[in-house]
């Protein structure tokens, strides 16, 4: 579903700008083409910018065309996991504590539109405007959907702290690159402790996990959810943009913690086809 007609702008300023970044702007006109045909074909937010990027891959010759910037930026975030291990050590692993820094590191992206971030380093400890909970059982089944690179690391130490307060815990990652998310070979290097499940394709893996919880880290996991979800999840992200800063009503940029349940009541509102 789109939330906005501002989200299909956001669909043109995203591809549009991928190519010009990536050096391949005489494929506009082609990508322009696409596009339209997208907009005026599907209803899936979710496959519109999954199938448009896969577009970009093909344009530019590269299977994963931000994968320097990707190495950059985790570069960056095992820096700042290791400021958030120690931070989390001295106040007990306190899992709340552990999301709202997950979500606050939510920070990073490359395409949103009207959408300028911050360092990483500079928002790791901002608080969430909206910040809910939901008491998962012990010992029972996580699913960490990641985002980001270079956040990605910091939620590496948010699965620690589920795994000490005794929750099986899993990452889940798309198997083909989609943007500047993390794929497998670009954490499993520093996660060897921990499985890492691949999806099919470059769609948000929500579409495909109907079992265990699910703790969703950004915006187009967030979305996906809203449109596929499955099972109980909760949910770290920023209001990047101005139609989610709208809906949630919070100041643009404000990170969130909210659950799939206070999804289905807000979205319900705001299908727009």
């Amino acid at each position: 579903m789109w939330f906005s007609n501002l989200c299909k702008l956001c669909l043109i300023y995203s591809r549009t700008k991928d190519l010009v970044t990536l050096g391949r702007d005489d494929k506009l006109p082609d990508m322009l083409n696409i596009l339209a045909d997208m907009i005026r074909c599907t209803n899936s937010r979710s496959r519109a910018f999954s199938i448009t990027f896969n577009y970009v891959k093909s344009f530019v010759g590269d299977k994963d065309p931000y994968a320097e910037m990707k190495k950059k930026l985790n570069s960056i975030g095992l820096k700042l996991s290791k400021i958030v291990e120690k931070y989390l050590e001295k106040r007990s692993w306190d899992l709340r504590e552990a999301m709202r820094i997950s979500a606050a590191a939510n920070i990073v992206d490359t395409s949103v539109l009207g959408y300028e971030c911050r360092g990483l380093e500079e928002s790791l400890f901002d608080k969430p405007a909206i910040e809910e909970f939901v008491d998962i059982p012990r010992g029972g089944k996580i699913y960490i959907v990641l985002d980001n690179a270079g956040e990605a690391l910091i939620d590496v130490v948010l699965a620690k702290a589920f795994i000490i307060h005794g929750y099986n815990v899993s990452f889940v990652v798309r198997e083909e690159s989609y943007e500047i998310d993390v794929l497998k070979h670009d954490i499993s290097e520093i996660v060897n402790d921990i499985e890492i499940v691949e999806t099919p394709g470059n769609i948000s893996p929500i579409y495909y996990i109907d079992k265990g919880f699910v703790v969703s880290k950004g915006i187009a996991n967030m979305e996906a959810y809203v449109e596929f979800g499955k099972t109980p999840s909760i949910h770290l992200l920023r209001a990047k943009c101005d139609v989610l800063a709208k809906i949630f009503n919070v100041p643009k940029n404000s990170p969130l913690i909210v659950t799939s349940e206070t999804l289905k009541k807000i979205f319900s509102k705001y299908n727009v086809d």
